[in-house]
């Protein structure tokens, strides 16, 4: 399987609350992916980064070429 996505050292905070630091994550063609976290925990905010809708404030996000990703809002 070929990589589709790649998220590198990607951290996000807003104001002084820091949702996540250094997340790495790597997803492969047809594979699913599920985020589990209370509320609040930036578990949306991560999928809007790897779907390129809002920008981390350290890391890289890396998309195959050709690749499309759509997100979903609840």
């Amino acid at each position: 399987m070929s990589t589709c996505v790649t998220l590198r050292n990607i951290s996000k905070a807003f104001g002084i609350r820091q949702l996540f630091t250094n997340i790495s994550l790597t997803v492969s063609e047809k594979e699913r992916i599920g985020l589990i976290g209370p509320n609040g925990s930036g578990k949306s905010t991560l999928l809007k980064i790897m779907a390129g809708l809002e920008t981390p404030d350290t890391g890289d996000r890396t998309l195959r070429q050709g690749a499309r990703l759509t997100y979903v809002a609840q």
